[in-house]
Parts: structure tokens; C-alpha cells; sequence
């Protein structure tokens, strides 16, 4: 998870992550626009599966980013895991096979114009010339209403034109980083918007949404198990990597945009944690957290925790922790050791709302 302090040297001002106004053009359905209902059986809501933090498939860690060396793990479902990414055409595709935790062996395809893609990402990331520009603005108008103002009444009226030219400049900092993705926090700090970046992507992941819910049908899955693929997918199939924090003159934040993501085949957590919301924020009722700690980011679903699930509580409700991050097999309700660590003390994490 990067933040950083927008008032140091220019060198490290940031980011990624904006949005995209355009109607979406992949070769579905209208009923993109409608929620996907979730299955609901007798007691489905009350668990994601009766295990215990004991049990053999969570003795493996999950590849943590930053300070975080990325785990290696030799995982039973490793045969039943892969990606193929290619282009054909104007046609940009990524088809994944993996294995759910019902031990099923599932397959998912995105295909998306490459000229649909540029214009994406043109909404993420943040160079440098842009920053320039602002500043540059900034100090010529400055300067032309602090001179026409003291003609005008002298210094006092100059010196409060001159700050109200600071305040439009930072209204204007503050709309270039929402547009992008990106916050400005108390203290000067910008950091990646989360809640944010899922919610713009949620219908550009609808595809994802709409297959899992067709192979969970066939199969007569519970939201449970369909949840269950949902995170299996993102921790499995997509490759666990860092992604570079500047690409030329454009500061990513180290964060791939959810749609990029899945056209690459790999992220580190904060991509991954990304991708997952933005494919869960299709199903209707769906209340996620994302949850921030030093050098890692995760999320948690709302769900009453079952034996041996870890949660977090977001104003008096639980939600059950989802380590997306891989390459390890985690259900809902695990995370990785160094998480669980940094999670023991309280004042090591925050938590932030995703709104679908």
C-alpha cells in the first residue's frame, strides 16, 4: 500500500487511478445493468465454511508486496492453475483456469478492444508535466491578481486575492487526483482511493461476474461457494508482481488498474484487492471494507464470522477478512502470517468503506 507526502520534492508525486466515463464495449448483454442476485440457501449468509485456522490448508502464506518478500508456495491446485494472455486483431484477450475451494476446476475469459483499453488508461496515472502545468498556473496567476489587486486596495487586498488563488489551486489539485483515483488526506498525503477505483471498475469487471455466476448456477453453487471463486481466481490464477511505481513520466502508485490487471495476468495486493471488489461489488447487497496496513492492503466482506474466521468490525458489523494477494490458497476467514501479525495490533490497520 503507497502514500506519499505531496508537500516533499515534486520527485515522488504520485499515482494512478482514475476513471472511465464511457459505455463499455465488450460483446455482452444489456443486463449489465442490472445486480446479480447472489444464491441464497438455509443458513447461507451466516458462514463461509466451518474450519479452523489449524486445519492444512492454511499452513500457507500469502506473497505480501513492499518489505514483503513474495511467498513461494507450492500449492496443491498449482496443476489446476493458468493463464493465457494474447491479442488478435484489435482484440486484447486473458482466459485463466483455476480450482475453487469446492475443488472444482473452473475457467474465465475477458476479451477487450486494445483501442477500449488505451482510452482507459488515459483516466490513470499521473505525470509529471500535469503537476507542472497546475504549478505554473498557479504562480502566474498569483501573481497577476496579486499586482491588480494592490492597485486596486493596497496590500491586504492583494495578499487575500493571492490566497484565494491557492484555494483554486487546490480545488483543482483535489479534481485532477479524484479523476485519477487518488485522494489528498490530512497532512498533505495522497494516497490511492480505493473505495473509489472499485466502484469505477465495478461495471468494467461485469464480464468476470457474469461468468462465475453462470458456472456457479451449473454447479448449484451457495453465495458462499460463489464468493469463494471469486477470491480463489484473484489469488491463484493471477500472477503475484509488483507493479512499477513510474512507467516513463507517469507515476503509477505501483498499482495496475483492475482492468489492466486482468489484460496482464498479474498484480500485487493492492491490484488484486482491486480486482476482487470490483467483480464482488456486481452482486447485489454486497458490503465490502478495504483494509490498510503498513505495507500490505486487504479486504473483508460482510458476513458473520464462522469458527476460526478472522474479522474486522466496521461500524458494529463484522466482516470476514479476504486475502487476495496469493499466490496462496486462502479461504475468506484466513491471511497470510505477516498480515495476521500487523493485524494483532489494532492501531496498525484502517479501514475504508467500498460502495457498489
Amino acid at each position: 500500500m503507497y502514500s506519499y507526502n505531496f508537500m516533499q520534492k515534486e520527485k515522488t508525486v504520485i499515482l494512478f487511478i482514475g476513471f472511465f466515463s464511457f459505455l463499455f464495449t465488450f460483446h455482452f448483454s444489456l443486463q449489465w445493468e442490472k445486480k446479480l442476485s447472489l444464491p441464497v440457501k438455509q443458513n447461507d449468509l451466516l458462514f463461509f465454511g466451518d474450519y479452523s485456522q489449524d486445519e492444512e490448508e492454511s499452513e500457507e502464506d500469502s506473497g505480501e508486496e513492499d518489505e514483503y518478500e513474495e511467498t513461494v508456495v507450492k500449492n496443491k491446485i498449482e496443476a489446476g492453475t493458468g493463464q493465457k494472455i494474447s491479442a488478435q486483431g484489435d482484440y486484447l484477450s486473458a482466459n485463466y483456469n483455476f480450482v475453487n475451494f469446492n475443488k472444482d476446476r473452473l475457467s474465465l475469459s475477458i476479451s477487450v478492444p486494445s483501442s477500449y483499453l488505451k482510452e482507459y488508461l488515459k483516466n490513470y496515472g499521473y505525470r509529471d508535466e500535469e503537476y507542472e502545468a497546475l504549478k505554473s498556473w498557479r504562480q502566474k496567476t498569483i501573481k497577476e491578481a496579486w499586482e491588480k489587486a494592490y492597485v486596486k486596495g493596497g496590500r491586504g487586498e492583494a495578499d487575500k486575492a493571492a490566497e484565494e488563488v491557492r484555494l483554486e489551486y487546490d480545488t483543482k489539485l483535489r479534481a485532477l487526483f479524484y479523476k485519477r483515483g487518488m485522494a489528498l488526506r490530512e497532512g498533505n498525503i495522497v494516497v490511492c482511493d480505493m473505495p473509489n477505483i472499485v466502484k469505477r471498475n465495478i461495471s468494467e469487471l461485469k464480464p468476470l461476474a457474469l461468468e462465475i455466476q453462470k458456472q456457479a448456477k451449473i454447479r448449484n453453487y451457495s453465495s458462499n461457494d460463489t464468493i469463494g471463486a471469486a477470491v480463489s481466481f484473484v489469488q491463484t490464477a493471477i500472477k503475484y508482481k509488483i507493479p512499477p511505481s513510474k512507467e516513463g513520466t507517469l507515476h503509477t502508485g505501483g498499482i495496475l488498474p483492475p482492468l489492466k490487471a486482468v489484460l496482464s495476468g498479474w498484480g500485487d495486493c493492492d491490484t488484486k484487492t482491486g480486482v476482487l471488489a470490483s467483480i464482488l461489488g456486481n452482486w447485489s447487497g454486497m458490503k465490502m471494507v478495504g483494509v490498510s496496513v503498513p505495507g500490505h492492503y486487504l479486504m473483508a466482506v460482510r458476513r458473520i464470522p464462522a469458527k476460526g474466521d478472522l474479522f474486522v468490525r466496521y461500524e458494529g458489523l463484522e466482516y470476514v477478512l479476504i486475502e487476495p494477494a496469493g499466490p496462496a490458497w486462502l479461504m475468506p476467514g484466513q491471511v497470510g502470517a505477516n498480515t495476521m501479525a500487523l493485524l494483532k495490533n489494532s492501531k496498525e490497520y484502517s479501514l475504508e468503506p467500498f460502495f457498489n
